[in-house]
Order: C-alpha cells, then structure tokens, then sequence
C-alpha cells in the first residue's frame, strides 16, 4: 500500500518543476542593470560595470557598450541551488550549453556559471582563482 503513494508523490514533484520554472522565468521578465561583477575570485571594480541585461521570454540579451550578446535559457528551480541553462545564438559558444546556477531575491538576481562550455555547473555562489567562473549580480531596472 505505501508503493503507490510513493508513486503518486513523485509524479506530483516531477508535475510541478515545470510550473516552477514558467513562475521564475517570469519574474525574470523586464530590464535589469549589472551591480556587480566576480570573475576567477576577483570583483571587477564599478567603474568598469555598464553592462544591461533584458530577459524577454526565455531570451536574455546583455548589452556591452555598443554589443549585443543573446542566450536563450532553460532554468530548473528544482535543483539545489537552481539551474540555469545558457545557449549563445552566436560566437565561438553558438549553440554551446553553459551550466551555472541562479537566485532570484527580490529585485536582485544572481547568476554565477562557467566563462565557457564544458565548465561543470557551479555547486555554490562564489568564484576562486584559475577556476574559469564568473558571477554576476543584476538590479530590476526601475
């Protein structure tokens, strides 16, 4: 008698992640400003930072002075910490998957994965040096 409702608990879960991930794309939606920046255990200073971020739908679209950057995205709120999946459209990752991890807080979000493909997914928040791991801090533009 306990198997089927062992059962039933994981069709529940697995039914779910889905709809967890629409409801954090979704309040990923709108235009967000870099307020901070780690890469390979060092903060870049501020004067440095100007980067902006749009995420429509699963887009996400960094602008960099006068360059675009787009990535689609695929994120799974069900991992611990969340995942986040990142495609480039173009460049030398063009339809590469880059593995990080995310947190959304507010009218913060937090995104820290590998500088490039085949980097394992991050397990926590942080860099360190020679690690090929950045972390970014975005503020929802008012």
């Amino acid at each position: 008698m306990l198997r089927p409702i062992i059962c039933l608990t994981v069709v529940v879960l697995a039914a779910d992640a889905p709809d967890a991930g629409k409801r954090d794309l979704a309040r990923l939606q709108g235009n967000w400003v870099m307020a901070a920046l780690e890469v390979d255990g060092k903060l870049v200073p501020e004067n440095k930072l100007g980067t902006t971020l749009v995420i429509k739908g699963n887009k996400y679209t960094t602008r960099v002075k006068d360059k675009e950057f787009s990535t689609t995205i695929r994120l799974d709120p069900s991992k611990n910490p969340p995942a986040i999946d990142m495609v480039f459209t173009e460049g030398d990752n063009k339809d590469k998957i880059l593995k990080g991890i995310y947190r959304i807080d507010g009218d913060t979000l937090k995104v820290c994965r590998g500088l490039s493909a085949g980097k394992d997914r991050p397990t926590q928040f942080g860099t360190w040096p020679n690690t090929g791991i950045f972390m970014v801090t975005w503020k929802r533009k008012p």
